[in-house]
């Protein structure tokens, strides 16, 4: 399968308050995941051009000329010309079996479900034949048409932490942020 991951990794986080991106192994501990689960390529959207040196490998700036990840999304999948899976940088708990389990599940595309049953949009893997709503008013509204996804034994690692509080969860007890 052809698939470009896109790791979304586009500035500080306020409510989390700092750099989401560098936390739990960062950038790099995914792009190692993505590449045990097989995904031979990624890509790092890092948001302005001067973030651009935060990340090694392949790292594309957000274009000056649009606003808002939902006319992001379509313009880098346009620009990468291939069926893109996304990554938010903050999810901490994404293992090589977690992605290679969703990607199995979801052939014609698809938004996974996270533990608490919410589909998160930000780990959408968008196959390059599937038309994308051009009218959609955000990222959540851009993967409507997208089936749910549930991937069984792994709905924690499709989780994304906000908040200062999010990082009791069990699962990130034992890992240094």
């Amino acid at each position: 399968m052809s698939v470009v991951a896109v790791i979304l990794a586009g500035g500080v986080s306020r409510r989390m308050g700092q750099e989401k991106a560098e936390m739990f192994g960062g950038v790099d501990r995914l792009k190692q995941c993505l590449a045990e689960a097989g995904v031979e390529r990624s890509v790092v959207l890092c948001g302005g051009e001067e973030r651009a040196s935060l990340f090694g490998g392949e790292v594309l700036a957000d274009p000056p000329h649009l606003s808002g990840l939902h006319r992001i999304i379509p313009w880098i999948r346009s620009e990468l010309g291939t069926s893109i899976l996304l990554v938010p940088c903050d999810a901490f708990l994404l293992s090589p079996e977690a992605i290679s389990a969703f990607l199995a599940a979801a052939p014609e595309g698809g938004v996974p479900h996270d533990e608490t049953g919410q589909r998160q949009p930000l780990f959408a893997y968008l196959p390059r034949n599937i038309e994308l709503d051009k009218t959609a008013t955000s990222v959540t509204s851009l993967v409507q048409r997208l089936p749910s996804v549930e991937v069984e034994g792994h709905r924690s690692a499709f989780s994304n932490f906000n908040r200062p509080s999010d990082l009791q969860h069990p699962q990130l007890s034992n890992r240094r942020p």
